[in-house]
């Protein structure tokens, strides 16, 4: 009889892979589990004992299933994608593409965790933006799939306005009918010599109508600008003949303003010509996994740019989870490339063991931290810490009733 493989078999496979191709793993693992029904893994897990540990456990510790994944993710690699998939790992749309749904319909944000305390406060340090213009509420019309959403507004005056949604400001002549929906850095970029250009917030593909109504466009950016030299904001601006950059008729806290624009794709970056590096407005995100045993836990720490707010939420979805009630802003900005530890006087488990805070576009997987606990009838507390210096930079209280409370929504939503 044929001895089942084990623990050991799959530490031997991961050990043999190259230091590239163990890289890539874990994002190509998380798409594998969520087609059997599994729970993802953090794509930032490159270890091959701990990723040995974590696989098997999502296997519900069938050796023969994880080493089944791990094949079928090995093959998949050397083959190449044949698709761009998005983080909820559907394939990705090109903006204004296949989004003609028979009819369109307003979505209710009630239930939405990604709402209101995302457009809270951003930053501590930089001053607020002055006269905050009229917010408008969308139509949300969404794509085939229930992703890939694109946003409809009717503008009926002269005036400025701001999106619910997407923080996307506009400034209108006359009346207007303005489109729009995220677009994809990777796209656009391959071509682009990015070590100079950091991308500072999301890509927009916008479409309005009659377009010269529409004098100015605010485009939301996640640089904290405090100290920082504001002529290395620039306007990427894509159009058919590539890419061309422009600069901004003003640069503000959190937008820069492009005046009389010719809509397509539009988004800021950040030329990196000076040390220290710019910092950046950053958010904590905590969700609570529902298909895993006693209290497992995924945190993401992200730039505040709704875009990856977004497509972390459709992410974890799938999971699913739900994104527990916590502050969300860290207590001060942070440079990209720095490294963060889980401190906690409970008694966790953590996965992998720190987090780097990387610019990791939209349309491609977050990196998350797994936290897990056997007990949480006494609450959980822990804080995100600076690896060097321990300063924490973000806090938070789990209770017991966080999980009753977030289940009690997720069952409400797919009833």
């Amino acid at each position: 009889m044929e001895e089942a493989p084990g623990k050991s078999d799959l530490l031997q496979q991961l050990k043999a892979l190259g230091q590239e191709e163990l890289q890539g793993v874990p994002e190509m693992l998380s798409q594998l589990l969520l087609e059997e029904g599994a729970e993802p893994i953090p794509v930032t897990l490159a270890e091959p004992a701990a990723l040995t540990d974590l696989l098997l456990r999502r296997c519900w510790g069938d050796s023969r299933m994880a080493l089944k994944v791990l094949e079928e993710a090995k093959a998949r690699l050397q083959k190449g994608p044949e698709n761009p998939v998005t983080p909820s790992g559907e394939e990705k749309i090109p903006p204004g593409e296949g989004r003609t749904p028979s009819s369109a319909r307003k979505q209710s944000r009630k239930d939405d965790p990604v709402g209101h305390n995302w457009r809270m406060e951003k930053c501590k340090l930089c001053p607020r933006e002055e006269d905050p213009p009229d917010k408008i509420h969308p139509e949300i019309i969404p794509g085939p799939d229930g992703n890939q959403e694109i946003y409809r507004v009717h503008l009926p005056e002269t005036g400025t306005f701001r999106c619910s949604e997407t923080d996307l400001g506009f400034e209108v002549r006359a009346a207007a009918t303005v489109q729009y929906g995220y677009g994809f850095w990777d796209q656009h970029l391959s071509a682009w010599n990015t070590p100079k250009w950091m991308v500072a917030g999301p890509l927009f593909s916008i479409q309005a109508e009659p377009a010269g109504a529409v004098a100015a466009v605010h485009l939301p950016h996640f640089l904290c600008l405090r100290e920082a030299d504001r002529s290395q904001v620039q306007i990427a601006h894509f159009v058919e003949e590539g890419l061309t950059l422009e600069k901004p008729m003003q640069v503000k806290p959190f937008h820069a303003v492009v005046e009389n624009p010719s809509f397509s794709l539009y988004g800021v970056v950040w030329e990196n010509r000076s040390k220290p590096p710019v910092l950046i407005h950053s958010i904590v995100l905590l969700y609570w996994a529902f298909r895993m045993a006693k209290t497992t836990l995924h945190l993401y720490l992200i730039p505040n740019d709704h875009s990856r707010f977004k497509a972390v939420e459709d992410y974890e979805k799938k999971c699913p989870s739900r994104l527990v009630s916590t502050s969300l802003q860290t207590c001060k900005p942070l440079a990209f490339e720095s490294r963060y530890v889980v401190s906690s006087q409970s008694n966790i488990e953590v996965i992998p063991k720190e987090l780097e805070f990387c610019n990791i576009e939209a349309e491609c997987l977050q990196s998350y931290i797994e936290i897990y606990t056997k007990d949480i009838q006494r609450g959980l507390e822990f804080s995100l810490v600076e690896k060097i210096n321990k300063e924490p930079i973000w806090e938070a209280r789990v209770r017991p009733e966080d999980a009753t409370l977030s289940l009690s929504s997720t069952q409400t939503q797919t009833d």
